[in-house]
C-alpha cells in the first residue's frame, strides 16, 4: 500500500514538471511547421513535390497536436488534477496517435517513390504526378485510421462496445508487434530505395565527370537526395524509440509492473522528446535545404519583424522611414528544388519519356552530353 502511495506521489510530481514542458515544445513544433506551410504556399509552386511536403508537414502538426492533447487528457489531468477521463475519448486519442505514426511513415514511402521516379524517369507528366500524389496522400491519411477504428468497432466485446471498458486488443502483443513490423518493413523499403538511388547517382557522376553540365545536374540531384534522406532520418530517429516503447508496453510485457515504473517513465520521456524533436527538426531541414522555403521564410521574417522593431524603438509608423532591404534570397533556376523551368520541345526530342538521364547516360555515347546541356533548365522534380 505504501509503495502504491509513493508511486502515485512520484508520478504526480514528475507529471507536474515534465508534461507542461512537452506541451510547450508541441506548441513550438506546430508553429514551426505552420510557418513551413505558409512558406510553401507563398512559393506558388503547385506540383507533386509540394503536395507531398505539404501533406507530410500537416502530418507533423497533427502528430504534435495529438501527442499534446493525449498527454494533457490521459496523463496530466487524471494524475495531477484527479479528473476521470472518458474511456472512449482516451481510446480515440490513442487510435489517432497510432494512425498518425503510420500516416507519417507512409508519406516518407511516397516521397521516396516520387524521388525515385523523378530521377529515373524525370519527364513523366507533371500534372499526372501531382494528381496521383494527391490521391495517394489522401489514402495515406485515411487508410490507417480506417483500419484502426474498424478494429475498435468490430471486435466483439472490445473497443467502442460496452462504453469502451475493454481495450485488450490495443494492448495485445500481437497488435503492437503487427504495427511495429509494418513500420520496419516500410523503412527497409525506403532504405533500399535510397541506397539504389545513391549508387545510380554515383555511377552517373563517374560516367560524366568530364561534362560540366552533367556534373551540375548530378550535383543538384545529389543535394535533393540528401535533403530527403535527412527528412527520413529525422523521422526514423524520432519514431524509433516510440515504436520500441509501443511494442514493449503490451499487456503481457514485464515493464508494466509497478516496480519498473521509473524505468518506463524515463523511456517514455525519451521517446516523447524524440517525437517532438523530429517535428521541430523537419522545418529546420526544409528551411536550410530548400532554397524556395528559405527565401519565403526570410520574407515573412522581414514582413512581421519590421512593425515590431518600429514599436520597440518607439518609431512613428506614419513617418516615411525607408524600408529595410529585403532578406529574400534571389534564387537562380539551377538552385531551385521545388520547380525547374519548363522543358522545350527540342529538349523533349533529345531525351524522351522512356529514357531518363540515368539510363541514357549509362548506355549511349557523346551525343547525350548535348542532352544534359539542354536539360539543365528542365522541369524535373527531384525531391
Amino acid at each position: 500500500m505504501e509503495d502504491q502511495e509513493e508511486l502515485a506521489a512520484y508520478r504526480a510530481s514528475m507529471y507536474k514538471i515534465v508534461i507542461p514542458v512537452f506541451l510547450v515544445i508541441s506548441a513550438f513544433a506546430v508553429i514551426a511547421n505552420a510557418l513551413v506551410i505558409i512558406a510553401l504556399r507563398m512559393t506558388k509552386v503547385r506540383n507533386a513535390t509540394v503536395t507531398l511536403i505539404l501533406s507530410l508537414t500537416i502530418s507533423d502538426i497533427w502528430t504534435s497536436s495529438i501527442v499534446a492533447l493525449s498527454l494533457l487528457y490521459n496523463s496530466y489531468l487524471p494524475i495531477v488534477k484527479g479528473t476521470y477521463p472518458d474511456p472512449c475519448f482516451s481510446l480515440t486519442l490513442e487510435m489517432l496517435r497510432t494512425g498518425g505514426l503510420i500516416t507519417g511513415t507512409l508519406h516518407l514511402l511516397l516521397i521516396s517513390i516520387h524521388h525515385y521516379i523523378g530521377i529515373v524517369r524525370p519527364y513523366t507528366d507533371k500534372q499526372k504526378l501531382k494528381n496521383i500524389s494527391f490521391v495517394l496522400c489522401v489514402i495515406a491519411w485515411l487508410s490507417p485510421v480506417t483500419v484502426l477504428f474498424s478494429l475498435a468497432c468490430f471486435i466483439p466485446g472490445q473497443g467502442y462496445h460496452d462504453d469502451c471498458m475493454n481495450v485488450e486488443f490495443y494492448h495485445a502483443r500481437e497488435f503492437r508487434l503487427s504495427v511495429s513490423i509494418l513500420l520496419v518493413l516500410i523503412f527497409v523499403f525506403i532504405t533500399w530505395c535510397y541506397i539504389k538511388l545513391l549508387l545510380l547517382l554515383r555511377a552517373q557522376a563517374a560516367h560524366w565527370r568530364t561534362s560540366r553540365s552533367a556534373q551540375k545536374r548530378v550535383s543538384r540531384e545529389n543535394k535533393t537526395l540528401w535533403t530527403t534522406i535527412l527528412i527520413c532520418s529525422s523521422f526514423f530517429i524520432g519514431w524509433a524509440p516510440a515504436t520500441i516503447h509501443f511494442t514493449i508496453t503490451c499487456d503481457t510485457c514485464d515493464l508494466l509492473r509497478q516496480q519498473r515504473f521509473r524505468v518506463l517513465f524515463l523511456f517514455s520521456c525519451i521517446q516523447l522528446s524524440f517525437i517532438l524533436g523530429k517535428s521541430l527538426m523537419n522545418p529546420l531541414i526544409y528551411s536550410l535545404r530548400i532554397p524556395e522555403v528559405d527565401a519565403e521564410l526570410r520574407e515573412l521574417i522581414l514582413k512581421y519583424s519590421s512593425p515590431i522593431r518600429r514599436l520597440l524603438c518607439f518609431e512613428n509608423s506614419k513617418t516615411n522611414t525607408p524600408r529595410p532591404p529585403s532578406l529574400k534570397k534571389i534564387i537562380t533556376p539551377a538552385e531551385r528544388l521545388l520547380e525547374q523551368p519548363s522543358l522545350t520541345d527540342e529538349q523533349s526530342k533529345v531525351v524522351t519519356t522512356d529514357d531518363s538521364p540515368l539510363r541514357v547516360s549509362l548506355h549511349q555515347g557523346s551525343a547525350i552530353t548535348d542532352s544534359f546541356r539542354l536539360a539543365d533548365n528542365d522541369d524535373t522534380e527531384y525531391l
